[in-house]
Protein backbone atom coordinates (compact mmCIF):
# COMPACT_ATOMS: atom_id res chain seq x y z
CA UNK A 1 0.00 0.00 0.00
CA UNK A 2 1.11 3.67 -0.81
CA UNK A 3 0.91 6.91 0.64
CA UNK A 4 -0.89 9.88 -1.09
CA UNK A 5 -1.84 13.10 -0.71
CA UNK A 6 -5.08 14.89 -2.20
CA UNK A 7 -5.04 18.78 -2.75
CA UNK A 8 -8.86 20.03 -2.85
CA UNK A 9 -11.44 18.52 -1.23
CA UNK A 10 -14.23 19.13 -4.20
CA UNK A 11 -15.88 16.44 -6.24
CA UNK A 12 -12.79 14.54 -8.16
CA UNK A 13 -10.46 15.14 -4.78
CA UNK A 14 -13.18 13.23 -2.63
CA UNK A 15 -13.77 10.31 -5.18
CA UNK A 16 -10.03 9.54 -5.36
CA UNK A 17 -9.37 10.18 -1.57
CA UNK A 18 -12.52 7.69 -1.13
CA UNK A 19 -11.23 5.20 -3.64
CA UNK A 20 -7.49 5.05 -2.73
CA UNK A 21 -8.39 5.07 1.28
CA UNK A 22 -11.15 1.89 0.47
CA UNK A 23 -8.29 0.39 -1.64
CA UNK A 24 -6.48 0.29 1.77
CA UNK A 25 -4.09 2.85 0.68
CA UNK A 26 -3.06 5.75 3.19
CA UNK A 27 -4.54 8.97 2.47
CA UNK A 28 -4.78 12.74 3.57
CA UNK A 29 -6.38 15.29 1.91
CA UNK A 30 -5.74 18.96 2.27
CA UNK A 31 -8.36 21.66 1.97
CA UNK A 32 -7.16 25.52 1.97
CA UNK A 33 -9.91 26.94 3.90
CA UNK A 34 -11.19 23.47 5.99
CA UNK A 35 -14.77 23.82 5.37
CA UNK A 36 -15.00 20.66 2.99
CA UNK A 37 -13.15 18.74 5.39
CA UNK A 38 -15.89 19.33 8.35
CA UNK A 39 -18.89 16.81 6.55
CA UNK A 40 -16.20 14.08 6.03
CA UNK A 41 -15.40 14.16 10.17
CA UNK A 42 -18.63 14.16 11.00
CA UNK A 43 -19.61 11.31 8.63
CA UNK A 44 -16.32 9.38 9.34
CA UNK A 45 -14.85 9.29 5.92
CA UNK A 46 -16.39 9.03 2.29
CA UNK A 47 -19.65 7.56 0.99
CA UNK A 48 -19.23 6.09 -2.47
CA UNK A 49 -22.21 5.18 -5.17
CA UNK A 50 -21.78 4.41 -8.65
CA UNK A 51 -19.12 2.77 -10.21
CA UNK A 52 -17.67 2.06 -6.53
CA UNK A 53 -19.75 1.41 -3.90
CA UNK A 54 -18.08 1.62 -0.09
CA UNK A 55 -17.05 3.84 2.34
CA UNK A 56 -13.29 5.36 2.27
CA UNK A 57 -11.47 6.74 5.55
CA UNK A 58 -9.37 9.36 4.96
CA UNK A 59 -6.04 9.23 7.90
CA UNK A 60 -5.22 12.94 7.76
CA UNK A 61 -7.59 15.65 7.11
CA UNK A 62 -5.66 19.14 7.37
CA UNK A 63 -5.50 22.47 6.18
CA UNK A 64 -1.93 22.45 7.13
CA UNK A 65 -0.04 22.06 3.12
CA UNK A 66 3.31 20.98 4.70
CA UNK A 67 1.82 18.29 6.97
CA UNK A 68 -0.43 16.53 4.09
CA UNK A 69 1.93 16.11 1.80
CA UNK A 70 5.08 15.66 4.21
CA UNK A 71 6.26 12.25 3.66
CA UNK A 72 3.72 11.23 0.84
CA UNK A 73 4.68 9.08 -2.22
CA UNK A 74 1.94 10.79 -4.82
CA UNK A 75 0.36 14.36 -4.33
CA UNK A 76 -2.71 14.61 -6.24
CA UNK A 77 -3.82 18.23 -6.95
CA UNK A 78 -7.62 17.69 -7.78
CA UNK A 79 -8.22 21.61 -6.85
CA UNK A 80 -9.62 24.31 -9.37
CA UNK A 81 -7.63 25.54 -12.42
CA UNK A 82 -7.88 29.13 -10.79
CA UNK A 83 -6.20 27.92 -7.36
CA UNK A 84 -2.98 26.13 -9.52
CA UNK A 85 -0.42 29.08 -9.57
CA UNK A 86 -0.79 29.72 -5.66
CA UNK A 87 -0.56 26.07 -5.01
CA UNK A 88 2.51 25.88 -6.95
CA UNK A 89 4.00 28.57 -5.69
CA UNK A 90 3.60 26.55 -2.09
CA UNK A 91 4.22 23.50 -3.06
CA UNK A 92 7.40 24.20 -4.92
CA UNK A 93 8.69 25.48 -1.36
CA UNK A 94 8.01 21.81 0.75
CA UNK A 95 8.11 19.05 -1.91
CA UNK A 96 11.08 17.19 -2.40
CA UNK A 97 12.60 15.61 -5.61
CA UNK A 98 11.50 11.85 -5.01
CA UNK A 99 8.11 12.81 -4.42
CA UNK A 100 5.61 12.77 -7.41
CA UNK A 101 2.62 15.70 -8.23
CA UNK A 102 0.27 14.78 -10.67
CA UNK A 103 -2.33 17.63 -11.66
CA UNK A 104 -5.06 15.25 -11.91
CA UNK A 105 -6.44 17.08 -14.22
CA UNK A 106 -4.49 19.99 -15.39
CA UNK A 107 -4.90 22.42 -17.79
CA UNK A 108 -2.56 23.54 -20.32
CA UNK A 109 0.74 24.51 -18.78
CA UNK A 110 0.00 23.38 -15.12
CA UNK A 111 3.66 21.56 -14.87
CA UNK A 112 5.22 24.00 -16.46
CA UNK A 113 4.04 26.48 -14.21
CA UNK A 114 5.00 24.42 -11.27
CA UNK A 115 8.64 23.90 -12.72
CA UNK A 116 9.15 27.84 -13.45
CA UNK A 117 8.08 28.16 -9.22
CA UNK A 118 10.86 25.41 -8.69
CA UNK A 119 13.22 27.14 -10.78
CA UNK A 120 12.40 30.74 -9.06
CA UNK A 121 12.59 29.23 -5.65
CA UNK A 122 15.92 28.01 -6.19
CA UNK A 123 15.22 24.64 -5.70
CA UNK A 124 15.37 20.91 -7.04
CA UNK A 125 11.74 20.29 -8.49
CA UNK A 126 9.88 17.19 -7.99
CA UNK A 127 8.72 14.85 -10.69
CA UNK A 128 5.78 16.70 -12.69
CA UNK A 129 3.06 15.30 -14.60
CA UNK A 130 -0.38 15.90 -15.33
CA UNK A 131 -3.62 14.87 -17.48
CA UNK A 132 -5.95 16.54 -19.92
CA UNK A 133 -9.00 15.33 -17.92
CA UNK A 134 -9.73 13.68 -14.42
CA UNK A 135 -9.86 9.65 -14.71
CA UNK A 136 -13.33 9.98 -12.45
CA UNK A 137 -16.34 11.39 -14.33
CA UNK A 138 -18.05 12.31 -10.00
CA UNK A 139 -20.24 14.49 -8.64
CA UNK A 140 -20.66 14.99 -4.62
CA UNK A 141 -24.30 14.39 -4.10
CA UNK A 142 -24.22 15.88 -0.33
CA UNK A 143 -21.33 16.53 1.55
CA UNK A 144 -19.00 13.56 2.00
CA UNK A 145 -21.33 11.12 -0.48
CA UNK A 146 -20.06 11.07 -3.95
CA UNK A 147 -21.47 9.66 -6.58
CA UNK A 148 -18.97 8.05 -9.11
CA UNK A 149 -20.24 7.94 -12.63
CA UNK A 150 -17.56 6.30 -14.69
CA UNK A 151 -13.54 5.49 -14.26
CA UNK A 152 -12.21 6.18 -17.91
CA UNK A 153 -10.72 3.26 -19.09
CA UNK A 154 -7.43 4.99 -20.48
CA UNK A 155 -6.64 8.86 -19.77
CA UNK A 156 -3.51 9.77 -20.94
CA UNK A 157 -0.67 11.56 -18.82
CA UNK A 158 2.69 13.05 -19.66
CA UNK A 159 5.44 14.33 -17.34
CA UNK A 160 7.62 17.57 -17.51
CA UNK A 161 10.12 17.03 -18.66
CA UNK A 162 8.65 13.71 -21.16
CA UNK A 163 11.78 11.80 -20.65
CA UNK A 164 9.89 11.64 -17.00
CA UNK A 165 6.91 9.97 -18.42
CA UNK A 166 7.68 6.26 -18.23
CA UNK A 167 8.79 7.06 -14.23
CA UNK A 168 5.31 8.44 -13.38
CA UNK A 169 3.21 5.69 -15.07
CA UNK A 170 5.23 3.06 -12.69
CA UNK A 171 4.56 4.91 -9.61
CA UNK A 172 0.47 5.42 -10.53
CA UNK A 173 0.26 2.04 -11.50
CA UNK A 174 0.62 0.89 -7.46
CA UNK A 175 -2.74 3.33 -6.76
CA UNK A 176 -4.30 3.16 -10.36
CA UNK A 177 -3.09 0.41 -12.05
CA UNK A 178 -2.92 0.55 -15.91
CA UNK A 179 -5.35 3.50 -16.10
CA UNK A 180 -3.22 6.35 -17.23
CA UNK A 181 -1.42 5.53 -20.51
CA UNK A 182 1.87 7.45 -21.82
CA UNK A 183 0.82 10.85 -23.50
CA UNK A 184 3.10 12.13 -25.93
CA UNK A 185 4.19 15.10 -23.75
CA UNK A 186 2.85 17.88 -21.43
CA UNK A 187 1.93 20.41 -24.38
CA UNK A 188 0.50 17.40 -26.56
CA UNK A 189 -1.57 16.32 -23.36
CA UNK A 190 -2.47 20.00 -22.59
CA UNK A 191 -3.95 20.62 -25.69
CA UNK A 192 -5.97 17.08 -25.38
CA UNK A 193 -8.21 19.16 -22.63
CA UNK A 194 -11.65 19.08 -23.76
CA UNK A 195 -13.36 20.52 -20.85
CA UNK A 196 -13.53 23.82 -22.58
CA UNK A 197 -14.85 22.09 -26.21
CA UNK A 198 -17.65 20.78 -24.62
CA UNK A 199 -18.41 23.36 -21.54
CA UNK A 200 -18.50 26.35 -22.92
CA UNK A 201 -20.58 26.34 -25.78
CA UNK A 202 -23.29 24.73 -24.51
CA UNK A 203 -23.14 27.22 -21.99
CA UNK A 204 -22.74 30.44 -23.25
CA UNK A 205 -25.46 29.79 -25.74
CA UNK A 206 -28.28 28.87 -23.15
CA UNK A 207 -27.39 31.63 -20.54
CA UNK A 208 -30.91 32.01 -19.46
CA UNK A 209 -30.61 28.85 -17.76
CA UNK A 210 -27.72 29.86 -16.57
CA UNK A 211 -29.51 32.83 -15.02
CA UNK A 212 -32.42 30.59 -14.23
CA UNK A 213 -30.29 28.25 -12.35
CA UNK A 214 -32.51 25.38 -14.26
CA UNK A 215 -29.91 22.85 -13.61
CA UNK A 216 -30.58 21.23 -16.77
CA UNK A 217 -28.15 18.60 -17.36
CA UNK A 218 -25.34 19.85 -19.85
CA UNK A 219 -25.50 17.17 -22.45
CA UNK A 220 -29.58 18.40 -23.10
CA UNK A 221 -28.57 21.98 -24.05
CA UNK A 222 -26.37 20.69 -27.06
CA UNK A 223 -28.51 21.09 -30.09
CA UNK A 224 -27.41 19.79 -33.82
CA UNK A 225 -26.69 23.25 -34.64
CA UNK A 226 -24.69 24.39 -31.22
CA UNK A 227 -22.86 20.86 -31.48
CA UNK A 228 -21.99 22.19 -34.92
CA UNK A 229 -20.26 25.42 -32.79
CA UNK A 230 -18.60 22.27 -30.54
CA UNK A 231 -16.91 21.13 -33.32
CA UNK A 232 -15.70 24.25 -34.96
CA UNK A 233 -14.25 25.57 -32.10
CA UNK A 234 -12.17 22.25 -31.46
CA UNK A 235 -11.23 22.70 -35.04
CA UNK A 236 -9.41 25.95 -33.80
CA UNK A 237 -7.98 23.70 -30.74
CA UNK A 238 -6.67 21.01 -33.08
CA UNK A 239 -5.06 23.94 -35.54
CA UNK A 240 -3.56 25.32 -32.37
CA UNK A 241 -2.10 21.89 -32.02
CA UNK A 242 -0.79 21.35 -35.27
CA UNK A 243 1.26 24.98 -35.58
CA UNK A 244 3.22 23.81 -32.49
CA UNK A 245 4.07 20.55 -34.14
CA UNK A 246 2.16 18.10 -31.67
CA UNK A 247 -0.63 15.89 -32.49
CA UNK A 248 -4.37 16.43 -30.46
CA UNK A 249 -7.38 14.33 -30.64
CA UNK A 250 -10.27 15.62 -31.61
CA UNK A 251 -13.40 16.11 -29.57
CA UNK A 252 -15.05 12.91 -31.09
CA UNK A 253 -12.17 10.81 -30.24
CA UNK A 254 -11.60 11.41 -26.61
CA UNK A 255 -15.94 10.38 -26.62
CA UNK A 256 -14.63 7.34 -28.09
CA UNK A 257 -11.16 6.87 -26.13
CA UNK A 258 -13.13 7.72 -22.62
CA UNK A 259 -16.25 6.57 -23.24
CA UNK A 260 -16.26 4.09 -26.13
CA UNK A 261 -18.50 6.14 -27.88
CA UNK A 262 -18.06 5.72 -31.39
CA UNK A 263 -21.31 5.95 -33.96
CA UNK A 264 -24.14 8.57 -34.82
CA UNK A 265 -24.65 12.04 -34.89
CA UNK A 266 -22.45 14.48 -33.12
CA UNK A 267 -25.50 15.24 -30.56
CA UNK A 268 -26.24 11.25 -30.25
CA UNK A 269 -22.58 10.84 -29.18
CA UNK A 270 -22.45 13.66 -26.63
CA UNK A 271 -25.79 12.06 -25.14
CA UNK A 272 -23.94 8.87 -25.33
CA UNK A 273 -21.19 9.91 -23.20
CA UNK A 274 -22.59 11.72 -20.97
CA UNK A 275 -26.04 11.14 -20.64
CA UNK A 276 -26.34 8.85 -18.07
CA UNK A 277 -24.32 10.69 -15.42
CA UNK A 278 -27.01 13.39 -16.33
CA UNK A 279 -25.19 16.03 -13.71
CA UNK A 280 -27.44 19.46 -13.05
CA UNK A 281 -25.19 22.22 -14.40
CA UNK A 282 -24.37 24.96 -15.19
CA UNK A 283 -26.54 26.57 -12.67
CA UNK A 284 -24.70 30.58 -11.93
CA UNK A 285 -21.49 32.48 -13.31
CA UNK A 286 -19.73 31.15 -10.95
CA UNK A 287 -19.88 27.76 -12.64
CA UNK A 288 -16.51 26.70 -13.33
CA UNK A 289 -17.98 26.05 -16.67
CA UNK A 290 -16.99 29.86 -16.85
CA UNK A 291 -14.46 30.43 -14.52
CA UNK A 292 -12.16 27.57 -15.04
CA UNK A 293 -12.88 26.80 -18.68
CA UNK A 294 -12.85 30.15 -20.12
CA UNK A 295 -9.56 31.80 -18.05
CA UNK A 296 -7.48 28.30 -18.20
CA UNK A 297 -8.90 26.95 -20.81
CA UNK A 298 -10.02 29.22 -24.02
CA UNK A 299 -7.87 31.95 -22.74
CA UNK A 300 -4.71 29.62 -22.42
CA UNK A 301 -5.25 29.03 -26.15
CA UNK A 302 -5.94 32.50 -26.86
CA UNK A 303 -2.58 33.67 -25.58
CA UNK A 304 -0.59 30.85 -27.24
CA UNK A 305 -1.86 31.22 -30.62
CA UNK A 306 -1.42 35.22 -30.74
CA UNK A 307 2.45 34.23 -29.78
CA UNK A 308 2.91 32.47 -32.78
CA UNK A 309 0.37 34.54 -35.22
CA UNK A 310 -2.31 31.87 -35.38
CA UNK A 311 -5.47 33.07 -35.73
CA UNK A 312 -8.47 31.87 -33.41
CA UNK A 313 -11.78 34.13 -34.12
CA UNK A 314 -14.21 31.74 -32.27
CA UNK A 315 -12.32 30.99 -29.13
CA UNK A 316 -11.60 34.43 -28.86
CA UNK A 317 -15.42 35.43 -29.59
CA UNK A 318 -16.29 32.88 -26.60
CA UNK A 319 -13.95 34.41 -24.20
CA UNK A 320 -15.72 37.93 -24.85
CA UNK A 321 -19.24 36.83 -24.75
CA UNK A 322 -18.22 34.93 -21.63
CA UNK A 323 -16.44 38.10 -19.93
CA UNK A 324 -19.19 40.10 -20.73
CA UNK A 325 -21.83 37.51 -19.56
CA UNK A 326 -19.80 37.24 -16.12
CA UNK A 327 -18.73 40.15 -15.38
CA UNK A 328 -14.96 38.80 -15.37
CA UNK A 329 -11.95 39.91 -17.06
CA UNK A 330 -11.00 36.16 -18.07
CA UNK A 331 -7.93 37.37 -19.90
CA UNK A 332 -6.11 39.67 -16.74
CA UNK A 333 -6.89 36.54 -14.50
CA UNK A 334 -6.07 33.80 -16.41
CA UNK A 335 -3.20 31.91 -17.45
CA UNK A 336 -1.48 33.13 -20.63
CA UNK A 337 2.02 33.57 -22.26
CA UNK A 338 2.80 36.30 -19.52
CA UNK A 339 2.53 34.10 -16.56
CA UNK A 340 4.07 30.86 -17.80
CA UNK A 341 6.81 33.32 -18.66
CA UNK A 342 6.40 32.63 -22.14
CA UNK A 343 5.38 36.16 -23.74
CA UNK A 344 7.42 36.53 -27.21
CA UNK A 345 7.96 33.02 -27.67
CA UNK A 346 8.07 31.50 -30.59
CA UNK A 347 7.21 27.84 -31.49
CA UNK A 348 10.62 26.43 -30.34
CA UNK A 349 10.12 28.56 -26.79
CA UNK A 350 6.87 27.15 -26.47
CA UNK A 351 7.76 23.57 -27.02
CA UNK A 352 11.08 23.68 -25.43
CA UNK A 353 9.10 24.84 -21.75
CA UNK A 354 6.42 21.76 -22.34
CA UNK A 355 8.56 19.27 -23.72
CA UNK A 356 11.77 19.63 -22.03
CA UNK A 357 10.98 21.59 -18.94
CA UNK A 358 12.88 24.37 -19.97
CA UNK A 359 11.87 27.05 -17.80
Amino acid sequence: MGSIAIIGAGNVGQAIAGHMSFKGHDVRIFDRWGRDLEPIRANGGIDMIGDVEGHGTPSVLTSDLGQAVGGAEVVIVAAPAFAHAYLSQELASVLEPDQLVLFQPGVLGSGVELARMFALAGRQPCLIAETPTSLYTCRLRRPAHVYIGAIKHAVPLAAVPGADTPRALGILRTYFGDRYVPGEDTLTVGLNNCNPIYHVPPAVLNFKTVEDADCHPLHSLVTPRIAEVIDALDRERLALADALGVKAASFWDFLNTAYQVTEGSFVERIVQGYGRQGFPEPDSVRHRYFTEDIPFGLVTWSSLAAQIGLPVPLTDSFVALGTALCGQDFVAGGRTARTLGLLGSDVDGIRAAFIDGAV
